[in-house]
């Protein structure tokens, strides 16, 4: 039997601040799926939320492109493969003008292009997108690019962007129970109920001498 749980992820677009340094090497995000506690877990994290995505999109600069690797892995126990599916639901409202002005594209691990329109649309994960069907142990990568004009105006100093991600699991036990065979689903399932995660990439922007 299938068993579909969703969780929703919040993401920080972008965040313009005054100062600080361009990292001097590159860090992995992760989204790992959680087979026993049956939840999400998301690293590295920052400074600015325990569930940030996004550790090499900080101190960006007009002008900046920048890349960031995502991994996402399924750690279930061994029997259980799963599909993990990701959808975007654009730019949360009071934020549309910093984010139209920033582009973003994500590839996944075959190169397939997923996104590629400014920061604040859906596009291509207007609808779930199934990111991969992992095995125990199994994973695959996201890569993110971000791209800020050279012509970006200080008058967005200190804006923040928020982008809703949504990250949905599906179960798949490799055994299959006979047709017709009833299994119990998590009453917690049954009952309608959601786990909610937040998840913030942050893009810290210096200001434009």
């Amino acid at each position: 039997m299938k068993r579909t749980v969703r969780f929703f992820a919040f993401l920080i677009a972008a965040a313009l601040l005054l100062a600080g340094a361009v990292p001097a090497f590159a860090y992995k995000g992760e989204v790992v799926y959680d087979g026993n506690a049956k939840d999400f877990v998301f690293a590295p994290g920052s400074e600015y939320s325990p569930t940030d995505l996004f550790p090499d999109l900080k101190d960006v600069m007009p002008g900046d492109s920048l890349t960031q690797k995502i991994t996402v892995r399924n750690t279930a126990d061994k029997g259980v493969r799963v599909k993990i599916y990701l959808r975007s639901l654009g730019a949360q409202e009071g934020t549309d003008d910093f984010l139209s002005q920033l582009s973003l594209k994500v590839v996944d691990s075959s190169n397939k292009e997923l996104f590629d329109a400014p920061a604040d649309q859906t596009d291509g994960l207007t609808d779930w997108v199934l990111l991969g069907t992992l095995e125990s142990g199994g994973e695959t990568d996201l890569t993110v690019q971000l791209d800020v004009p050279v012509t970006i105006g200080n008058e967005f100093s200190g804006a923040i962007g928020y982008i809703d991600w949504e990250f949905k699991v599906e179960e798949i036990p490799i055994e299959e129970p006979p047709t017709g065979d009833i299994t119990t689903v998590w009453p917690w399932i049954a009952a309608g109920a959601a786990v909610v995660i937040i998840v913030v990439l942050f893009i810290v922007f210096k200001r434009k001498k």
